[in-house]
């Protein structure tokens, strides 16, 4: 059994859930506390980790996953060459071990103007500047690639303060 990623259509992680568990899939949709403020209050509620992505445990020769694409809240299944790409496992495992009471418990130690370096993933062993950190663990930080500057958002986990 190996892990995919599949993408949602906006705002329906949960809708592609409770459809994927109907078709006998297993599913994993990482989320995280964020406050969020309306009307004059603040509140915290759950949010997903990745906005618009869920993670699908399956057997790629053993079950119908092109029903995958034509689930409810799915728009497609990401893949290669017709097929869908697995990704590795242990990126799935460690993020489920980071859950406490179903939601991910992110250590946020980052500040504007530290230097950090990404670990995993296409930015692999870039540095850059971080120029904010929000309560979720999301980092936004700005890399030079390429001859220009990038700024992206990056969780904190796969970040490393460097001197």
């Amino acid at each position: 059994m190996s892990w995919f990623v599949v993408a949602t259509k906006p705002n329906a992680e949960q809708l592609a859930c409770t459809n994927l568990a109907r078709q006998g899939f297993t599913y994993y949709l990482p989320m995280i506390n964020v406050s969020r403020s309306h009307a004059r209050k603040v509140e915290i509620v759950k949010r997903p980790l990745f906005p618009r992505y869920v993670f699908v445990e399956m057997d790629i020769m053993g079950s119908g996953w092109s029903s995958i694409n034509s689930t409810y809240g799915v728009q497609y299944i990401l893949s290669n060459n017709g097929l869908p790409q697995a990704i590795k496992g242990e990126f799935v495992e460690a993020l489920m071990a980071q859950e406490e009471f179903g939601i991910l418990k992110i250590n946020q130690y980052f500040k504007s103007g530290d230097m950090a370096k990404v670990c995993g993933g296409p930015f692999d062993e870039q540095i850059g500047e971080i120029l904010s950190a929000n309560q979720s663990g999301r980092i936004r930080i700005l890399m030079n690639l390429m001859g220009g500057e990038v700024i992206t958002s990056i969780i904190a986990e796969r970040l490393v303060k460097v001197n």
